[in-house]
């Protein structure tokens, strides 16, 4: 039979390892880019009260707009490859650049 002291080890062991864990899940939440911004601005400002880190109203909207250009980025990209894709897909109905080079060459 475990006596008091083990018992409190073991109970701080496994604490610790759960800790580890739900960290690691916190971790993927904040750096995940399908995670809604929203959902990780609130996880951030949820991990700092717990930290009981007072954080300024200055750091706060430093962090906002660091979030929303990320985001402005982010769909900045899109809208690029989206015209990306146009055109490969315009090419692609055109006749291939090969195709034309084998015509040519059986001329």
């Amino acid at each position: 039979m475990l006596n008091q002291y083990q018992t409190e080890s073991v109970c701080h062991e496994r604490v610790q390892h759960l800790a580890a864990i739900a960290l690691d899940v916190v971790e993927a939440l904040l750096t995940d880019t399908e995670t809604p911004i929203n959902v990780r601005l609130n996880a951030a400002f949820r991990i700092f009260e717990l930290c009981n880190t007072d954080i300024s109203r200055d750091m706060g909207q430093a962090i906002i707009q660091g979030i929303e250009r990320n985001a402005r980025d982010i769909e900045k990209n899109a809208s690029g490859l989206s015209g990306l894709e146009t055109l490969l897909k315009s090419n692609i109905e055109k006749e291939p650049a090969f195709d034309a080079i084998d015509d040519f060459n059986k001329i």
